[in-house]
């Protein structure tokens, strides 16, 4: 053919394929749809991914079984969600004594240890729970009525445990889709069980498009295992490639001279080999390789550069398939710059809560319909699922410091009565479970007729000035429920003014005498040693400062013996304790960002002992104060830019 190639069309009797122009067969034509690419191949018959197609083998239940008992990812996989969505329980909406029944109806049937089990089951590709009740029955519905007691246990199967009845095909019924009944494998004798008595957990959903997919199979859905199958091969013999090199990181490499010549020679293979072991010897006990003159001895280590990434990004593809964080998955830090692995941890914690009401509610709301019955409780409670994230003391603590200023705000603004905001706070703390006995300390104060603390501001001064609390009368009660602050008529106007806040410290007649006996000629008075929590330039509403929620019943702080401690110079000629203490620090910050300010860098707790110290007297040297700091209720005041000339020291 010539170097130009002229159109062809149908009616010429040829016809180009998008490779060869061939003869044209009935003069019709097949078209195919996409992109192609002559040149390149692209979308043609030569184009490899064009012979590409998906094919789906399904694992049998001996290697669902296999993979989960003899890798440890696939188990995991398997076992953390459904560990994730039981283990932290459901907090109930009702009275005590309805919440006691429950849990102790839960308890006797290990209800949540049977719907983790069952969970497990429905990754590994079905489980049910059969219900069992007293009437003896499972082949007809359950009854419409429980009883006391009448839900005797619940058993959990897998699916290969459970044979299915056909599938109920009428569209007015409302068993429409699920089988007629259930039957236990093996149980010869054994009646058919009505599905009302069976709560199923399923596998992955398999769509019903026409193809061989059982009846079976997909009733019960994909095992998890299927569908993380290769990602978790692949990174299993990544691994494990990667291990079988470490027994090669080292090889001797040895030239012996005349080598062929020796391995002729009789038993020539066992002198070489014999040679080797000596000399491996002597690099072992004298650190020295002994060799001919003309023979040659080498050692090289294999490059490991570039191994952990494959590695690492084969385990990525295996969080990814599972849906579930490697820092969960693996245990391991977070990598990337700057990754704390914080959001993704709480995008796993939103999507395990998404499955919880999605895949584990409806399952709980069944059992419930037998369970509160049977446990003398009415049916139709409100509950809901429990937190799953675990806080640190820190952050819980944090979390009823800013729930203490809420409710101090609802307080303040006079939304409801006292005695509803009262009765909701004791409900949160003792179900935060931070405030042991906190439920029985009330019902006790309740049964004694404890009145309400009175107003009596004098007391609270009296505390805060330094007396006995349990002296306080009254007013050492009212120190309890509310701010000092209320005490004082400064705060009969709420108007922004610069602050001032302290707490007074009650045990300063201790701190005295450890300074005299260190040397001090003078000290501060005992009422006016104190913690300073704000020293705010700034006009702040004293009202929106909240309250402290670390404090005790008595409105008091303390901080316990020890810890670290300094005596130092502060501010000029001060000498103060510094101490640590989160929750002044945590007070301290809150204030803050209501609104005030602070003069200083940073905040540090300490009590002034002196503004004057003795020649002689190395600061240094001394063994700071180590017993208990009691630090009495918070005392709201104007600020007084005068405080230095009113300094005076007793000795």
């Amino acid at each position: 053919m010539s170097g130009r190639i002229r159109s062809v069309t149908p009616k010429d009797g040829y016809v180009f394929d998008g490779r060869d122009v061939i003869p044209a067969r009935d003069n019709v034509v097949a078209i195919r749809d996409g992109l192609a690419n002559v040149l390149t191949g692209r979308g043609t018959s030569v184009d490899r991914s064009m012979h590409g197609f998906w094919h789906f083998m399904p694992m049998s239940a001996q290697q669902i079984e296999a993979a989960y008992r003899g890798n440890w990812l696939h188990r995991k996989i398997v076992d953390i969600p459904a560990e994730d969505m039981t283990r932290a329980g459901r907090d109930w909406d009702a009275e005590a004594v309805e919440i006691e029944k429950i849990e102790a109806e839960e308890k006797r049937l290990g209800l949540w240890q049977k719907l983790h089990a069952a969970l497990t089951l429905g990754r590994l590709g079905g489980g049910a729970i059969v219900v069992g009740l007293r009437d003896g029955r499972p082949e007809i519905p359950l009854p419409t009525r429980i009883g006391l007691g009448d839900l005797q246990y619940l058993v959990v199967l897998s699916r290969w445990q459970l044979r299915l009845g056909d599938m109920v095909t009428d569209p007015a019924s409302p068993m429409f889709g699920e089988p007629a009944y259930f039957e236990i494998n093996g149980a010869s004798g054994q009646p058919r069980i009505h599905p009302s008595r069976v709560i199923t957990f399923k596998g992955l959903p398999v769509p019903y498009l026409g193809m061989s997919a059982s009846w079976e199979d997909r009733y019960w859905g994909d095992s998890v295992v299927q569908a993380v199958d290769e990602a978790v091969k692949q990174a299993t013999m990544a691994s494990a490639g990667f291990a079988s090199l470490i027994e090669e990181a080292k090889v001797d490499i040895y030239r012996f001279d005349k080598l062929l010549d020796q391995l002729l020679q009789p038993d020539g293979d066992a002198r070489i080999n014999r040679r080797i072991e000596l000399t491996n010897t002597g690099k072992s006990v004298h650190r020295a390789v002994i060799l001919d003159k003309e023979d040659e001895w080498e050692q090289r280590q294999l490059n490991w550069a570039g191994i952990r990434d494959v590695i690492v990004t084969y385990d990525a593809r295996v969080a990814g398939a599972a849906d579930i964080p490697a820092t969960r998955l693996f245990g391991k830090a977070p990598d990337g710059q700057n990754s704390t692995g914080e959001s993704d941890l709480v995008n796993y914690f939103q999507s395990i809560g998404a499955k919880q009401e999605a895949d584990l509610r409806p399952q709980i709301a069944r059992v419930d319909d037998i369970l509160l019955p049977s446990a003398g409780v009415s049916p139709g409670l409100s509950w809901a699922f429990s937190p799953l994230r675990v806080l640190t003391e820190q952050q819980q603590a944090e979390v009823e410091n800013k729930e203490a200023d809420s409710v101090s705000k609802y307080v303040n603004l006079g939304l409801f009565p006292e005695s509803a905001i009262a009765k909701v706070v004791a409900n949160r703390l003792t179900e935060s479970q931070r405030w042991p006995g906190l439920a029985d300390a009330i019902e006790e104060a309740e049964a004694v007729g404890e009145e309400p603390p009175d107003d009596d501001p004098s007391a609270i001064l009296s505390i805060a000035e330094g007396g006995d609390p349990a002296s306080a009368g009254a007013g050492g009660n009212a120190a309890r429920n509310r701010a000092t602050n209320d005490a004082a008529t400064w705060l009969a106007d709420a108007s922004p003014r610069p602050l001032y806040v302290q707490r007074k410290l009650l045990n300063a007649a201790e701190l005295i005498a450890w300074a005299k006996s260190n040397g001090f000629d003078s000290t501060l008075p005992a009422s006016d040693m104190h913690v300073t929590i704000l020293y705010s330039r700034d006009p702040v509403d004293p009202m929106k400062m909240g309250r402290d929620w670390y404090e005790d019943e008595k409105g008091q702080i303390v901080v316990r013996p020890g810890g670290p401690r300094l005596i130092e110079r502060l501010g000029g000629n001060a000498v103060v304790l510094r101490f640590s203490h989160p929750s002044l620090e945590y007070r301290h910050k809150d204030m803050i960002e209501a609104g005030g300010s602070h003069d200083w860098p940073e905040y540090q707790p300490h009590v002034t002992l002196s503004y004057s110290v003795p020649d002689g007297v190395d600061l240094d040297a001394i063994k700071p104060f180590n017993g208990v700091l009691r630090f009495g209720p918070e005392i709201f005041e104007a600020l007084d830019l005068d405080w230095k000339s009113k300094i005076s020291e007793t000795r």
